[in-house]
């Protein structure tokens, strides 16, 4: 299980650009945002795309590198970046499914008969990671609806730096 202030899994995926992002080396000064998103076939999923794309320069002046990755094929995430129309995201593909559940603790659904859906993919989640590969927060969500809002997100981040607000959700003890 994920735990904020604690190490997160290593995370070193292809990208659709070419070349790999890997957490460890592709951190930004104050950290890292990795975006999980479900797939082709998730017309939200495209449209988030675009908004995380919109707030690149946000996340840059917060010294934050982004990237969303997918457990998608590297076909089909390309296809979604064309669909999404951007070109300076940079989107990461074929996350295992066994490290997107086990390691990241994202769920994972089976596709639909009938649908474009993969066969099987994993469901959203946004991780912010401190530049010691700790976590800070995390969201996980079971469904493609009500997703926290990019421009949230980069508030609560700019909160957290400027006040120096700790990770919340810490504690492991007995209840």
């Amino acid at each position: 299980m994920l735990t904020p202030g604690n190490p997160v899994p290593a995370l070193k995926i292809e990208t659709v650009a070419g070349g790999d992002f890997d957490l460890e080396r592709d951190k930004g000064e104050n950290g890292t945002l990795v975006i999980q998103y479900r797939g082709l076939h998730c017309p939200i999923c495209i449209r988030q795309m675009g908004e995380v794309e919109a707030a690149l320069d946000d996340f840059a002046e917060l010294g934050i590198e982004v990237v969303m990755i997918t457990t998608d094929t590297a076909e089909r995430a390309a296809e979604t970046v064309e669909k999404a129309r951007v070109s300076r995201l940079r989107v990461g593909h074929s996350l295992p499914m066994a490290e997107a559940r086990e390691d990241w603790g994202l769920n994972i659904s089976e596709g639909r008969e009938g649908t474009a859906e993969a066969a099987f993919f994993a469901e959203p989640g946004h991780f912010y990671i401190s530049p010691d590969r700790n976590l800070y927060f995390a969201w996980q969500q079971t469904i493609p609806f009500a997703r926290p809002a990019i421009a949230d997100i980069a508030g609560g981040i700019k909160f957290a730096l400027n006040n120096g607000y700790p990770p919340r959700g810490t504690y492991t003890g007995a209840l």
